[in-house]
């Protein structure tokens, strides 16, 4: 939850991802997406293999050497309007290649 709303305040947009994806598909739905970082958990960073940019969050929760500082001022000056996008979820697929939706 907590990286949902950094990912929301940020000015960015959520879209959930499985990791028991396989890797192809993955990669098809960041690249659709044109998603530029994806955030992991460790144990499931293999699953996205090297051509997806991606951010184990569990290595900023255990190392009390990351500069973890907020501009809280700099935050304030992401403008989020009610029209864009919140967060993108996709169809199964099942009828052909998965859907994006896009939702406000």
């Amino acid at each position: 939850v907590i990286g949902i709303m950094g990912i929301e305040m940020a000015g960015g947009i959520y879209c959930p991802l499985s990791s028991r994806d396989p890797q192809h598909r993955l990669y098809a739905l960041t690249q659709q997406t044109q998603s530029r970082l994806v955030l992991v958990h460790w144990l499931t960073r293999k699953q996205f293999g090297d051509d997806i940019p991606t951010y184990d969050i569990n290595s900023t929760l255990v190392n009390k050497d990351v500069d973890c500082s907020v501009d809280i001022d700099q935050l304030l000056n992401v403008i989020v309007r009610p029209d864009n996008i919140a967060y993108i979820i996709f169809t199964s697929g099942s009828t052909g290649a998965p859907k994006a939706v896009c939702l406000c």
